[in-house]
């Protein structure tokens, strides 16, 4: 039988022609402390007799609203004790997000991300947007580089950082967008400050240094006289330990002269003399006899074999025996043609008892444009998930660029 209309619950559904028939008014609030709330079975009269097998066999129904119409919202139930049809009418309580008092403007809705299907998708946009690039498709680039910044909101940490460095190298190719390099006062000082956050941070350049350290170490066992010659001499930073480590020798420390190359200073200021200055009054510090050289050149391959030969023998007749180290150094000679050639055989002239050399072993600097791509993503992100897990890492990470030959190479 047709549904009673019930008037007495408090919520309704307004419809028409203006309305779009499908715009509900929201019940106004209603206090769950209050006793009103309860919910409470509505009688309703006893529907017309009608053949008991009908009536058995029929299913309940629920309430339909219509547009144009006015009628409750309130759900009706039915069911079977004897034989005998009961109707109850249950009011139907307010929406959760609604409870609160004065909510009467409409829902806000509510975009829920996935992280993990995000991040995959950020992948993929950054590597069809590389393979846009190779194929010289800017059209299809463009489009996807515009979605990568927001895809990569949705991330945190690790890869939203490198998905930030590489979707800006690439909206560099897309945009054919070079820009010129900054020769500012501020580059050499703040590019010394990361180069120290990343060493405090980074296991990988400790670990290397102290590996080369160790090897060093061991072929200057009896010797009295040593030189090392620093390829990258940066900041200094294998040295104190290694003059630590010589200083508590047995037998006290022998004589350690240093020659340290490095690249010319976009401000023209001497800082390799300024390096020079701390290890050698570490050096005083800890009783070594400490001798230091600095060598300006913009390339390795500017070195000449006498700037690294020993000064020759002592007063004793002990000569001086000579270490070559190198990290991360060698590999950027892979760009000059006979380069690095050239410096081996600078090396076998001075005649050392021992070269170090520390690289990293990674591919990205050969292959097309797509190939050195996907490598450096993986590395990159790698190498900053290391950062992250590295507890100290996370400011170092937030504050410093991707390292060199990254996506500056991209």
């Amino acid at each position: 039988p047709p549904a009673p209309r019930l008037a007495s619950t408090s919520s309704t559904v307004t419809g028409g022609a203006a309305a779009g028939g499908g715009f509900f008014d929201l019940p106004p609030p209603v206090d769950s402390s209050s006793s009103t709330y309860a919910l409470k079975p509505i009688p309703s009269p006893p529907p017309p007799a009608a053949d008991p097998s009908t009536d058995s066999a029929r299913e309940p129904k629920r309430m339909r609203t219509g547009g144009g119409s006015t009628s409750s919202s309130s759900s009706s139930s039915s069911s079977l004790d004897g034989g005998r049809t009961r109707s109850s009418v249950v009011e139907a309580a307010p929406p959760a997000a609604q409870a609160s008092a004065g909510a009467s403007g409409p829902a806000v809705p509510v975009v829920v991300v996935d992280t993990q299907e995000a991040g995959i998708r950020l992948v993929h946009a950054l590597l069809a947007c590389a393979e846009a690039v190779q194929q010289e498709n800017f059209t299809a680039a463009e489009a996807l580089v515009k979605q990568i910044p927001m895809l990569a909101s949705s991330q945190g940490g690790a890869m939203r950082k490198v998905a930030a460095y590489f979707g800006e190298a690439l909206a560099r190719r897309v945009y054919r967008f070079r820009p010129a390099p900054d020769s500012s006062l501020l580059d050499a000082a703040f590019a010394d400050l990361l180069h120290a956050h990343f060493y405090e941070s980074c296991p990988y350049l400790k670990f290397a240094h102290f590996t080369a350290n160790q090897a060093i170490l061991e072929a200057f066992a009896g010797c009295r006289r040593v030189h090392v010659v620093d390829f990258g001499i940066k900041q200094g930073m294998q040295w104190p330990a290694l003059l630590q480590a010589l200083a508590l020798r047995p037998g006290g420390p022998p004589s350690f002269r240093l020659t340290g190359v490095g690249p010319p200073q976009p401000d023209e200021t001497d800082a390799l003399q300024q390096v020079g200055w701390k290890l050698a009054q570490f050096a005083h510090t800890i009783r070594v006899d400490f001798q230091y050289r600095g060598l300006v050149a913009a390339t390795l391959a500017d070195l000449e074999p006498f700037m690294l030969q020993p000064d020759g023998e002592d007063t004793d007749g002990e000569p001086e025996v000579i270490a070559v180290n190198s990290v991360f150094e060698l590999h950027r000679l892979l760009a000059q043609p006979g380069a690095l050639e050239k410096v081996l055989g600078t090396v076998r002239a001075v005649r050392p008892r021992i070269v170090t050399v520390v690289e990293q072993e990674a591919n990205h600097n050969s292959g097309s444009f797509l190939d050195r791509f996907t490598e450096s993503l993986h590395y990159y992100s790698t190498m900053f998930d290391s950062l992250e897990g590295a507890g100290s890492g996370n400011s170092a990470a937030e504050a410093s660029p991707a390292p060199a030959g990254g996506t500056d190479q991209v």
